[in-house]
């Protein structure tokens, strides 16, 4: 074997670049971890069926991340070892992020009435795109981690991956405030006919892809690889060593898997609750926060009267529509109270004021002419043209909650659910400003860790981090003021920063260079794992245990950041001490 020569230290400005292009697509990312949940079910998911859906991130970063880690280890090209899957995900999920909000119109009008195992064609199309969004990030994320061990010496290893994080945090800040951004500040409408999906967060997947093309471009044109002869003198190769036998990859992936360091055995533990945890958050958090935080629910005799009316009603002559009456009428008779109030999901609420009750049109002229009537009080808001234009500046409240107004009970319940629809709306727009929040921590807390860690240990901090995370989620299940959440996000803006950073600089030690690509790929492992064992049994737990209050299932992510924190304490690093004890 050769000797090693030391690899040299980059500047700040070369380590920034090293991520750029991971910063566009963790706003990729942020857009949709924010808005999936919430497009899926625009186009008819139930709560309970929301972590079935999201089964296709993991399962995709579970078959795509050892393979391209494995081929990026194997890959030298003109482009380079792994700039080349920065391209082909960069583009892959551009589409994705282009076309997710638009798969009703991909659909048409043909395929908008068909269906498939009792999905509609929307929803699958809508699915289908989530995955290729999935592929597309898991084929960027892997060679961006690798890259930084490729490019620094151990030394930056923690200082590379925290400024990693802090980019992540940028473009993650961006993707989770810009649809209410866009809604607030250029007033582009955050609600949408059933069906298709919300103009504000069109709009932001549009811009996502295109920041995330710019940003993966910049850092093709910006970073150099080394070439094969400098980088095997980096990890002490010789050119003239004799050629080992050639394993077809997935032999060599398993081998490898089955060699893995003591450490990458106890960091996987500690990756898998934490995983298992944040994806608990990222699927739930849209109807947790509606429920929490605002009035999603009905009354016991306006929930009597919905389910009155559903039963009187002639059953649909189309199988299609018969089956889906009989189970709106299934699903409000499995509903049970919860101090005197009833759950209702978005989908269903927009399905009764518009469909079973009065169609958008009526009640848009009723809610106008009843504003008129108390003497002109909101007369130049009910003049003005548009739909829903009657839902903005607590119009609708007004006409809920003022005795003096005097409806038929039909009118009054396409009110109450029109509101309830409205409310879904806020909550899944509040849910962006809540992820953004999460990700400004994180980005300024990652500042921190270097500092944070040399200090005490990489250990202190992932632990401390870890245990703020779930404080922060266990909180939520107390809080009914949207506003008191961000408190809440602190804790898990810590934990986010710290998982993104310090298992790499925690694993890196023990890697061969060599093999850098293939045991981050088979590190994901213990990240993808536990996201689709909780896709599987996250929606029924949260349907048949807690009543589709989506809440309490978010406080045992919670409880799960202080199983793993605990866990870490298994890491042989002293808790206050500089120097490192490795396994």
């Amino acid at each position: 074997m050769g000797s090693t020569a030391a690899k040299p230290k980059l500047g700040l400005g070369s380590i920034i670049n090293l991520s750029m292009g991971f910063m566009g697509i963790q706003m990729g990312f942020g857009l949709q971890n924010g808005n999936a949940s919430r497009i899926l079910g625009n186009y008819g998911a139930d709560v309970h069926e929301l972590s079935w859906f999201w089964i296709v991130a993991p399962l995709t970063g579970l078959i795509v991340q050892p393979i391209i880690g494995h081929m990026g280890d194997n890959t030298w090209g003109k482009l380079g070892r792994r700039k080349p899957y920065f391209l082909i995900g960069a583009i892959l999920a551009s589409l994705g992020l282009i076309f997710l909000p638009n798969a009703n119109i991909v659909a048409g009008e043909n395929m908008a009435a068909a269906d498939f195992l009792g999905i509609s064609a929307i929803l699958w199309i809508g699915i289908g795109f989530l995955a290729l969004m999935d592929v597309s990030f898991n084929i960027s994320m892997e060679p961006f981690r690798a890259l930084v061990g490729d490019m620094l010496p151990k030394s930056q290893g923690t200082l590379g991956f925290s400024v990693q994080t802090i980019l992540i945090g940028f473009g993650a800040i961006l993707g989770s405030f810009l649809p209410w951004i866009l809604h607030n500040w250029f007033g582009l409408a955050n609600v949408a006919p059933q069906g298709s999906v919300t103009p504000n967060v069109v709009w932001s997947f549009y811009i996502g892809a295109i920041i995330l093309m710019a940003t993966i471009l910049y850092t093709i044109a910006t970073v150099k690889e080394y070439p094969p002869e400098e980088f095997a003198a980096y990890q002490g190769a010789s050119e003239e060593e004799a050629p080992q036998e050639k394993k077809s990859a997935f032999k060599e992936i398993l081998a490898d898997a089955l060699a893995m360091p003591k450490r990458m055995k106890r960091l996987g533990l500690v990756q898998f609750f934490s995983w298992f945890a944040l994806f608990s958050m990222w699927v739930f958090t849209t109807v947790a926060v509606s429920q929490n935080a605002y009035q999603v629910e009905v009354d016991e005799a306006t929930y009597q009267f919905a389910l009155e009316t559903l039963k009187s009603e002639p059953i649909p002559s189309e199988a299609k529509e018969a089956e889906a009456h009989l189970q709106m009428i299934a699903d409000f008779e499995s509903r049970e109270a919860k101090d005197g109030q009833y759950f209702v999901n978005s989908n269903q609420a927009a399905k009764l004021a518009n469909g079973t009750f009065m169609d958008d049109a009526s009640l848009d002229a009723i809610a106008r002419n009843a504003i008129i009537d108390q003497g002109g009080k909101y007369a130049n808001i009910a003049q003005a043209p548009g739909d829903f234009i009657w839902l903005e500046g607590g119009i609708l409240e007004y006409l809920l909650n003022n005795r003096n107004l005097q409806f038929e009970k039909s009118v009054r319940a396409a009110f109450v659910f029109k509101f309830i629809d409205s409310q879904h709306a806020k909550g899944g727009d509040w849910t962006g400003v809540l992820f953004g929040t999460y990700n400004a921590i994180a980005t300024v807390f990652a500042f921190l860790l270097a500092y944070i860690a040399k200090r005490t240990s990489r250990k202190f901090v992932h632990i401390l981090s870890l245990s703020a995370g779930g404080i922060g989620l266990l909180s939520l299940v107390f809080i009914h003021n949207p506003e008191h959440m961000l408190y809440s996000m602190i804790g898990v803006g810590m934990a986010w920063a710290s998982i993104l950073t310090m298992p790499y600089a925690l694993l890196i030690d023990k890697l061969p260079l060599s093999k850098m690509g293939v045991y981050m790929g088979i590190f994901n492992f213990f990240i993808v794992i536990p996201q689709i064992i909780n896709a599987l049994i996250g929606g029924p737990i949260v349907h048949a245990f807690f009543n589709d209050y989506a809440i309490y299932y978010l406080a045992f992510g919670g409880a799960l950041f202080l199983l793993a924190a605990v866990l870490t304490l298994r890491i042989k690093e002293p808790l206050f001490n500089e120097a490192v004890v490795l396994d």
